[in-house]
């Protein structure tokens, strides 16, 4: 019989399998596509986001030597493993083995820590690997007496807290719950000289996104105080409703309910659990639901913000499941359903399997209800589109689009393998990471492409008309799917001569 290290490991290898599977098979989504730019051009920080993923990109792909949707996905498919292996270490200190086990499936079966930041790439991937890295080696210390023994493993957890918050600014709330844990339950750190330097790593961080902002007229603080300010008294219910059910949605309702019974038995004091653990545990999870679910009274929020605090109750979670019997087994009865979803889910998206036939009384709107859309077609319509620019000899004008999507599809699909250049001709709000990507390409020319498809259909007329006199309608190009056409893209060259 293996033990559960040894099953834990077998556990990971089928996982990673399972989601190499998944990156090979889907094309990129919208924002997958828009942080590959962030490789592409790094910088010490971004508009949207800090600059992490884009190096996590460089890294797996040698610098975008290798490029393909897989391989770009291996910088978040391979630090997901990782931090399956790590909330196993966690559960094995804070219990045994066992329960470190049942921590690794539950991971397997959170859809945010799974899908969202274990193979989509995108901020997340980073942020949950250098979150748990911080909090693995910050409970191993902090509900300790302080000693000299601990300043080693004290300063690697401060330095991936850095690293954390280097990846997603939501980082600021295990820093927040350090500081809270130590407040309030340990002060006697505080003593200590070598605590406060630990701090350096964290306020680097901070200090390379300030500087970054200083530089760009603190655009990225204008940008997300406008997404989330706590200042702002309009309610907004659809958007709670929204944050509530898609928290319950992206962590799966059973370990969300698992959760909740977990909080109520510790409390009635019938799950017995160290309070200096515990409380560590607490502070570093709940801030960040609880703060976006308080903003999503008022503001636009989506759920995954606080996915990675859910990732954190995984340990504990399993501690409290590893008293049932079996439970392990049964556990991974449910994740083999789950993964089964996933495939018939890549079939669906990739065959339109069960979909709706896609209707629309104009073309130009064809496929805008089909929520899978955007992670198809792109490969066929860079093949479709190269063809119709080479025969018109087209392929040497630079491409101009008007919002970050479709433009970074348009830029990986169609402009990176014809050695293209593309362009946001928009405002900052619509085009986010291009208004820096024009100032690395030269001056547009007088003849132009715009190109676009009925899911993000604008009239260049309309968009472009006063700047260039000359429109010509070029080419519309069908995307099928299953022998069915689902959208159709749309070639226009703009000129001012």
């Amino acid at each position: 019989m293996l033990s559960f290290k040894k099953a834990t490991f077998l556990f990971i290898f089928f996982s990673t399998l399972l989601r190499l599977f998944l990156g090979s098979s889907l094309e990129f989504g919208n924002d997958e596509v828009y942080y590959w730019l962030y490789a592409k051009y790094p910088d010490f920080s971004h508009f949207d986001h800090p600059p992490m993923v884009g190096f996590f990109i460089q890294f797996f792909t040698f610098n975008l030597e290798f490029d393909s949707e897989v391989i770009i996905r291996l910088a978040a498919i391979i630090p997901a493993s990782i931090g399956m292996y790590l909330v196993f270490l966690i559960g094995s200190y804070l219990k045994d083995e066992k329960a470190g086990f049942i921590a690794t499936i539950l991971y397997n079966l959170n859809i945010y820590a799974f899908i969202i930041a274990g193979t989509f790439i995108l901020p997340d991937s980073p942020l949950v690997l250098f979150w748990l890295l911080s909090f693995y080696f910050f409970i191993q210390v902090l509900p300790n007496e302080p000693d000299k023994k601990y300043r080693k493993k004290l300063f690697l957890a401060f330095f991936f807290l850095g690293c954390a918050i280097y990846s997603k600014y939501q980082a600021v709330f295990l820093l927040l719950g350090i500081c809270l844990y130590v407040l309030l339950f340990n002060r006697e750190w505080l003593k200590k000289n070598y605590f406060h330097l630990g701090f350096i790593f964290p306020l680097l961080a901070v200090f390379l996104i300030f500087y970054w902002n200083f530089q760009n007229n603190f655009i990225s603080y204008k940008f997300h105080n406008n997404r989330v300010s706590l200042f702002s008294f309009k309610l907004n219910k659809d958007s709670f409703l929204r944050e509530v059910l898609g928290q319950i949605l992206y962590n799966n309702p059973y370990i969300v309910i698992i959760v909740i019974l977990m909080i109520i038995s510790w409390y009635k004091k019938q799950f017995v659990f160290e309070k200096k653990y515990i409380y560590l545990v607490f502070v570093c999870s709940f801030p960040l639901i609880f703060t976006t679910i308080y903003l999503s009274l008022f503001k636009d929020t989506l759920p995954h913000w606080s996915g990675v605090s859910y990732i954190a109750l995984l340990p504990v979670a399993a501690i409290y499941l590893s008293k049932k019997e079996n439970i392990h087994k049964k556990l991974l009865i449910g994740f083999s359903g789950f993964s089964l979803l996933l495939i018939i889910v890549t079939f669906v998206i990739n065959e339109g399997w069960c979909l709706p036939k896609s209707t629309s009384d104009k073309i130009e709107k064809l496929g805008r209800k089909d929520v899978f859309m955007d992670m198809y077609g792109w490969q066929q319509t860079s093949e479709k589109v190269t063809k119709v620019l080479k025969e018109k000899n087209l392929i040497n004008l630079p491409i101009v689009s008007n919002r970050w999507y479709p433009a970074a599809h348009i830029d990986y699909y169609i402009a990176r393998p014809n050695n293209m250049k593309v362009y946001g001709v928009g405002s900052l709000k619509d085009t986010h990471k291009y208004y820096w990507v024009n100032q690395e390409h030269p001056p547009l020319q007088k003849k132009v492409l715009y190109i676009t498809d009925s899911r993000n259909y604008k009239n260049p007329q309309k968009l472009y008309g006063e700047e260039y006199n000359t429109i010509d309608y070029i080419e519309t190009i069908p995307i099928e799917r299953n022998r069915e056409i689902v959208k159709y893209v749309f070639v226009y060259r703009l000129s001012k001569e």
